[in-house]
Formats: C-alpha cells, structure tokens, sequence
C-alpha cells in the first residue's frame, strides 16, 4: 500500500511539473528586452521599422512595447468617480503586452487610438460591475472606449500609444512558430537604432529547463530501477535488454518534448567543441538576465515566466526526489523488469528440459 502511496506522490508531482511546463509554451516563441528609462526607444522607431520592414516585404514577429506609470487618475465622468491606477502605455499587440486573460469584451483593434482594456479590479471601483464594455473613461485628459476588462484585480488601464514621442523601456518579440528566425531579433532592432538592451531574456531557455524537469521522475524511475536490475542481474543478455528498454522509453520523453516544440536554444551550443570559453562567455551573458528576473517584479511577461519555470523545476525536483528516496520495495519498472526475467527463464528451462 506505501508503495502505491509513493508511485501516486511522484505521478502527481510529474503531472504537476508537466501542466506548468505546457503553460509555458507560448514563451518559448518570445524574446523580452528591458532598456531603462533613459535608452527606451521611443513610438517613432517602432513606426518607422513597422513601414521600412512592410514596403520590403520582410514578415515582422508579433510586437509589443510599453511603459507604466503608476497611481495616474482615472475617472468615470458619469458617475464622479475617481480611482488611482497603473496606467500602461502600448505600442502594437496589447494581448502580447498584458498576457491576461480577458473577463469580458476584447483588446480592441490597434490602430484604435480611443480603445482601452481595464482590470476587473479598476471596474469595480469606477462602475461596480464587470459588465462595462462600451463605458467611457478618462485619463490623462483623454476619453477612451472601454473595450475589454482583464481578470485582474489590482487597478489598472491599458491604453494605446498616442504619440511617436513616448518611449517605451519594455519590448517583447513574438516570433510564433517560426522560431529559427528568433536569432535575428537582435539585428532586427539594431537596424533601426534600438540601442542596447539592459536585458534580454529568451523565453525557450525557461521552456527548456521546465520540460527537463517535468520529465524528471521518469527520469530517476529509469535509472533508479536499472541500478537495482543491474545488481541483481547478471546476464548480460537480459542487461542489454533493460538498457535497450530504458533508451526507448527516454527517446519516448525526448519525443514528446519535440512535439511540443521544446527544445534546447541553438546559441546556447557552440559551434566548437573545443571552445572551452564559450559557457563561461554564455553565463556571463545569461546571469544579468537572470538577476533581473529576480529583481524587477512590475513585468507581468518576467512575473509569469519566473513563477511557472520556478512552479515547474520544485514540483519535477520534488517528483524525482520521491522515486530516488522511496525504500519500500520495488519499483514497477524494476519489477517488470523481473517479472520478465522470470519467465524469460522459465521458458529457457522448458526449452532444455524438451
């Protein structure tokens, strides 16, 4: 009974693992730079990059750029009601920007410049319902169109770049399924005078390292059941036969992890193998990113990608741990294992026996 207790432990910690690997999916195809305040480019780089790569029939990935300014009014005229929200700024996709689902209506149209989503928390304060869509409200001394409310609840208004003159600190590029085309990403903003990113985060290295990890019980059940096969077998016909069985069920995993378009970013490998400089380079590069993704927590695109990588490694550690630390005895593979053995034998000895 402990035993099927621990096999269900470790299932539910895989499965666990395996839901925030999937929910990271989606950021396996972005790229996210910050650039400070002060070298945030501004609306009329992104316009003009947007004209230049269109009139030369070059795709562009899905963008987004933004800013946020906190405690700005924002008032519902109808009613007299003035609420202090964060206030975001965007140029190009707000979906791809608020990455939150929406309780009613939608984001609006683009080139709308009177649209505007708002939090359920925001429209609580300012209407005392949800169901607002199609609702004006002001802010900054502009009235916009309520066209979709955010599942949400912290105060806050999504609204449109207005001007070329705002400058934007965060940039996300949204390459989709073509992610091959993620390596020029950097060329692609320096082309148009970007300057440099703070920091630059690649979305598919978080994806990778939760895929690793959701796949990581499996990984101790093989090789914990192999080692305890292996010290009580010694045929070495029946070992190569374990070992055969192990590498068909990793490939298996390794599989899966490709279908679901995971796989292990191709600037994180180098071109040589004898460039033994190249993680220490890498590392150094990858550190800043990865400070920064501790440090800054008013970017919902970083909040999301730490807590769901973080959520995934702990419940994949935790289900690896499990299966490595049982000591009831046996394991299912490794009683397979055996059980095939067994009869394995049983069907040698009748052979002579015959």
């Amino acid at each position: 009974m402990k035993r099927w207790l621990i096999i269900l432990l470790a299932a539910g910690f895989c499965i666990a693992a395996m839901l925030r690997w999937r929910e990271l999916k989606d950021f396996g195809s972005q790229i996210f730079y910050e650039y400070g305040e002060a070298d945030a480019p501004d609306g009329e780089l992104f316009d003009r990059m947007a004209e230049a790569e269109r009139s030369q029939g070059n795709p562009l990935p899905d963008m987004a750029a933004w800013t946020v300014e906190e405690n700005v009014e924002v008032e519902n005229r109808s009613l007299g009601r003035v609420q202090k929200a964060d206030r975001m700024l965007v140029w190009g996709d707000r979906e791809l920007a608020v990455k939150r689902g929406l309780a009613a209506g939608n984001y609006g149209y683009p080139s709308d410049p009177r649209a505007c989503v708002i939090s359920r928390g925001l429209a609580m304060e300012l209407f005392g319902s949800y169901a607002v869509v199609g609702m004006e409200v002001r802010c900054q001394g502009t009235d916009y169109l309520v066209r979709g409310v955010t599942q949400d609840d912290r105060r806050m208004v999504i609204v449109p770049a207005s001007g070329s003159s705002d400058r934007f600190p965060y940039v996300l590029l949204d390459y989709g399924a073509d992610r091959g085309a993620k390596s020029g990403a950097d060329q692609l903003l320096y082309r148009y005078d970007a300057g440099s990113a703070r920091y630059r985060v690649d979305g598919e290295i978080c994806l990778s390292v939760a895929g690793f990890f959701a796949f990581l019980p499996v990984w101790a059940a093989l090789g914990r059941s192999l080692f305890e096969y292996f010290v009580r077998e010694k045929r070495l016909l029946h070992r190569l036969a374990a070992v055969s069985a192990a590498a068909v069920a990793a490939a298996a995993c390794i599989r899966i992890l490709g279908a679901e378009e995971t796989r292990f970013p191709p600037d994180l490998i180098p071109s040589r193998w004898s460039d033994f400089s190249f993680w220490g380079q890498r590392w150094r590069e990858i550190a800043p990113a990865l400070r920064f993704a501790g440090e800054n927590g008013r970017v919902l695109w970083m909040t999301l990608l730490r807590e769901r990588t973080t959520a995934g490694i702990l419940c994949g550690t935790a289900g690896g741990l499990t299966v490595i630390c049982n000591r009831s005895d046996g394991g299912i593979v490794r009683k397979t294992l055996l059980t095939l053995r067994d009869k394995m034998s049983k069907v040698g000895g009748r052979s002579k026996s015959g």
